[in-house]
């Protein structure tokens, strides 16, 4: 999955699909700060921009 594929809104598991990680590590980077996200009823909801914004924050750290 590209960013150009993503929708909107994903929820943890399409996140942690295009992250390659697993859907806790999503929730836990969410708990911790690291993702922004809001809950709709009981599901978390990424937005696109968020999940691009944190996947440039982990590769500044790389480089």
């Amino acid at each position: 999955m590209t960013n150009v594929d993503l929708k909107p809104t994903l929820n943890v598991i399409d996140a942690a699909n295009y992250l390659n990680v697993s859907k806790y590590t999503v929730i836990n980077r969410i708990k911790q700060g690291k993702l922004k996200a809001y809950k709709q009823g009981r599901v978390w909801k990424i937005k696109r921009e968020w999940l691009l914004e944190y996947e440039n924050d982990l590769l500044k750290q790389i480089a």
